[in-house]
């Protein structure tokens, strides 16, 4: 594990930096420390305890071209976790630039100095190319130690200097270091940098809240901080990155960022690069005959230098500043983004381009200005080509440029064109893109019914550096690698669905990737207040959020970064049935407006079965003040409040509803479920379920017991034991249940009472089963009152109905306002025929309590059947089932209760539907004496 990040010395771009080969050594030195290293005291044990990092000091001397840093740190073994972390210490040097020299490691007991390195310890040289993966070769050298000896309660010592010269920056100098900040648990340290007085050495600290001293003494100037500084103000991730830096103290002798631009011009001259009549002067030829248009020209180089060299950060002797030539990045086929820079710079120079290599930072591109002029507040390179008037940022480094795209901007907000003259930094100015990073076009096919899956397919365009991994992609063999990214894709636009179908292809010339895919997805559409309404979902004006926090005073002013550059277009088809009555299109038809620096386009349309939608969302700004927040908030309220929505009319058919002929509208969806179950591995259960989910919610419980007796051949769950007595029971094959359900509870405990299991015993005669079967497993009711309820139920099936109903009235004694015990009393002496005046105050309280549900109007609907009050017990099933139309318990009361008016054609049409979405209900309303055999 590494401590040494607290003493980091970042005097140098680490990804992609610009340097020149020093002399130095790849041998550990062991020596004392320099004579301008004023060595510290431990903290006597008795000061700030509790603090493991017992010293922590880091001291730099610039002089003469060289940065030396002195480290020093000191932690207390106080605990069994610190022991294990300081087990092995480490600490980097780069040996093209620098030594590193040991001073010292010791532990400290019981006041005593254990010597390490006189004992015999000795450091072990690593080359760890940690980054290998991302193709970084840094050249970096690694110092390990394992610590002999150590025990608890000691102090483990160390010290060490690193030197650095640069020879690429000539005598320049800089220095870049992360200062030690609360809460990190310091108990003494400091932080000094010293240089000649008579030196040109600037020096600024970013975000550092701590006392700093300067003075001069013995020709030399001293800056020093005192450690641990104040802990920095938290600032929010939405925030642009010149305000979330971390505490750090810089220092440089170049003047101004001109100076750096000068400095480094010479190592990136293309005069003479490329040989003429060699083969990159052939590939310069042949895009001059391909196009006569500059820009055509430029893009195709830059399409060549990303396509044609592959990216390879080597940073050995020298190489993390220096670029190779063109011609050895040819020849090899490899280079970093300096060496694809020069490449791609040489290129265009020999088409006549205007062009310059420019030095960027990839991630706080934004705070450049503001930081002290180093050339390590730079880690990357592309080029900036002038042709006709405009600026073109071109990278090397990255993928899928083309004409069509040219004009995009990267975010990297400042660029230093290098010059022999110099030249200042210059703004990347946002320009909005031309094409869009992603297009798609999107089908939902309802047009079964809305109250089934969906059949989707999609078409997914990428552009631009996106698009390149799937070229990749397109080109695997591993058909579930495929499939499982392509679902990963689908999912980002319609999150959970059933894929069935996938393609991949990438168009070279285009540098577009197109995806497609066709499967399913559940139905959006919410009947809740008892209205089928859809907010249409798959809009990208419905993910754009500005959920920004500037409350606190201390962050109130800050911008806000606003996402990008991203230019999205999404066409949306949405086909819905033709005989399903007239839709209602709600919200507003158009947007066009600009809202946090974001461009918000959408049109929609409705025909009597098609809704249409085409949007675009492209952002215009890098950031926005915070100023403008009030107003973005209310215009993106009023923006998403308006966005398309539908609302169905009452005709529109229910999935309980597609009997006879009209079953065969739901082929179309049958069949895509079929594909999935047939290209299911054979340990798979997810294809089955969701078949069994769709087979059984549309009344085909014969095909909904095959899937769930094949997902319990895949994997015996409670739960998919319960699949199937469920089948078994619509189906009325009580044995199958009852096994199934016993099944279910001795897997899982807690489905030991499951209601429709009690029902069941009940329906085949085993009443004393179901008794004492809740008598039983008592223990598994949490709350007295769910006892009593299930008690009286089965009570009431034993034709002990009084004693139940006694239990009920006993626990409501305890609650007299429970929902829960006021339904149960109402529907128990419903069922089982025991309604009284009162009975019927008991349930309207359980209606009152239970905020007029379902469920409650119904059960006191049945009261007012036994009461012969049919025509207000039909009054509250209609309210029920326009309420909760799925609620078809409901249907077969009110079928009786019309039977009962004599509206037998009416009561009928009910019965029918409800035999026909569920089925196996109908057993319990003949035992209950409410329907005929």
């Amino acid at each position: 594990m590494r401590h040494h990040f607290l003493l980091s010395v970042a005097t140098g771009i680490v990804a992609c930096a610009l340097a020149a080969p020093a002399t130095a050594g790849e041998t550990i030195l062991y020596a004392e420390e320099g004579a301008w290293v004023d060595v510290a005291d431990l903290p006597p044990p008795t000061e700030s305890q509790g603090e493991p990092i017992r010293l922590i000091e880091t001291q730099v001397r610039m002089e003469d071209g060289v940065v030396s840093a002195y480290g020093d740190v000191a932690f207390a073994l106080d605990s069994s976790e610190m022991m294990d972390a300081m087990s092995t210490i480490s600490t980097q040097w780069m040996p093209d630039k620098g030594d590193l020299t040991i001073h010292r490691v010791e532990l400290v007991r019981d006041g005593k100095v254990i010597d390490l390195l006189a004992n015999g310890a000795q450091f072990e040289v690593l080359r760890r190319e940690e980054r290998l993966e991302q193709r970084i070769i840094d050249g970096a050298l690694t110092a390990t130690l394992t610590v002999p000896g150590a025990q608890l309660g000691d102090i483990l010592r160390y010290s060490f200097t690193t030197t650095s010269d640069e020879q690429v920056l000539e005598d320049g100098m800089e220095y870049v270091n992360a200062v030690p900040a609360e809460p990190i648990p310091v108990a003494k340290g400091r932080m000094v940098l010293s240089w000649p007085a008579d030196a040109q050495v600037r020096w600024a600290t970013t975000r550092v809240d701590a006392p700093i001293a300067q003075a001069t003494r013995d020709g030399y100037e001293y800056v020093t901080i005192t450690l641990p500084a104040a802990e920095v103000t938290a600032i929010p991730d939405d925030a642009p990155t010149r305000f979330r830096l971390p505490p750090a103290i810089r220092a440089s002798t170049f003047e101004s960022y001109a100076e750096i631009s000068s400095v480094i011009a010479p190592f990136f001259a293309t005069q003479g690069t490329i040989e003429p009549g060699g083969p990159l002067a052939e590939k310069v030829a042949e895009i001059a005959r391909q196009t006569s248009d500059p820009l055509e020209q430029a893009a195709l180089a830059t399409q060549f230098v990303q396509d044609e060299v592959s990216y390879l950060m080597n940073g050995l002797d020298g190489g993390n500043y220096i670029p190779q030539s063109p011609a050895e990045t040819w020849d090899a086929r490899t280079g970093d983004c300096k060496a694809k820079s020069l490449l791609l710079l040489a290129m265009l120079r020999e088409l006549g381009i205007t062009a310059d290599a420019v030095l960027v930072h990839s991630q706080i591109g934004d705070a450049v200005p503001e930081l002290l002029p180093a050339l390590g507040n730079f880690d990357h390179m592309i080029v900036l080509a002038q042709i006709g008037g405009e600026p073109y940022w071109l990278d090397g480094t990255n993928s899928g440029l083309r004409i069509s795209n040219i004009v995009e901007v990267p975010r990297f907000r400042y660029a230093l064109p290098v010059r022999p003259g110099g030249a200042d930094l210059r703004e990347m100015t946002m320009r909005p893109q031309a094409i869009p990073d992603e297009a798609v076009v999107l089908r939902i096919d309802q047009s079964a019914g809305i109250d089934l899956p969906a059949i989707y397919e999609i078409t997914m365009e990428f552009s631009g550096a996106s698009a390149r991994g799937y070229q990749a992609l397109s080109l695997i063999e591993d058909a579930d690698q495929k499939e499982d990214t392509l679902y990963r894709t689908v999912s980002a636009v319609l999150g959970d669905h059933q894929l069935a179908e996938s393609s991949v292809a990438f168009d070279v010339s285009s540098g577009i990737a197109t995806i497609a895919a066709r499967g399913l997805i559940g139905s959006p559409w919410d009947d809740g207040d008892a209205r089928l309404e859809l907010d249409v979902p798959f809009q990208s004006a419905d993910s754009f959020s500005f959920e920004v926090d500037r409350s606190r005073p201390e962050i109130a002013d800050i911008p806000v970064t606003v996402r990008g550059p991203v230019y999205y277009r999404r066409n949306i088809e949405w086909l819905l049935p033709e005989d399903g009555g007239e839709f209602r299109l709600l919200g507003a038809t158009g947007i066009n407006e600009v809202i946090g620096g974001t461009r918000l386009v959408s049109s929609t349309s409705l025909d009597p079965a098609k809704l249409q939608i085409a949007e675009e969302v492209q952002s215009l700004e890098w950031e926005v003040p915070a100023s403008a927040l009030p107003d973005i908030r209310r215009e993106t309220l009023r923006m998403k409040r308006s966005l398309p929505r539908l609302r169905a009319s009452r005709e529109a058919k229910r999935r309980w509803e597609y009997a006879g002929a009209e079953r065969s509208r739901l082929g179309p969806i049958a069949d895509v479920y079929d594909m999935l179950v047939a290209d299911a591995e054979s340990d798979e259960t997810g294809a089955y379920l969701y078949r069994f989910e769709f087979r059984y919610n549309t009344g085909d419980f014969a095909g909904a017991l095959e899937d769930a007796s094949a997902a319990i051949a895949r994997d015996a769950s409670a739960d998919n034991y319960l699949r199937r007595a469920s089948a078994a029971w619509q189906l009325d094959d009580l044995e199958q249940a009852l096994a199934d359900y016993e099944a279910a509870a001795d897997i899982d405990p807690d489905y030991t009472l499951h209601t429709i299991r009690l029902e069941t015993l009940a329906l085949l005669g085993r009443t004393d089963e179901a008794v004492a079967l809740v008598d039983e497993n008592a223990f598994l009711f949490e709350d007295p009152k769910n006892e009593a309820m299930s008690r009286s139920y089965v009570l009431g099936f034993a034709g002990l109905a009084d004693e139940g109903l006694d239990g009920l009235r006993d626990e409501l004694a305890i609650e007299p306002d429970d929902a829960g015990l006021l339904n149960s009393l109402c529907w128990d002496s419903g069922i089982f025929d025991r309604v009284t005046e009162e009975t019927l105050d008991v349930c309207t309280r359980a209606v009152e309590q239970a905020n007029n549900s379902a469920g409650a109007i119904d059960s006191r609907a049945l009261a007012l059947y036994r009461l012969g009050r049919y025509e207000e017990a039909l009054r509250d099933l209609d309210v029920v089932l326009a309420r909760e139309p799925g609620q078809h318990a409901s249907r077969y009361l009110r079928a009786a209760v019309k039977g009962a008016l004599g509206r037998e054609a009416e009561a009928r049409e009910d019965l029918s539907v409800a035999r026909h979405a569920a089925p196996g209900a109908a057993k319990l309303y003949e035992a209950w004496g409410l329907l005929e055999n």
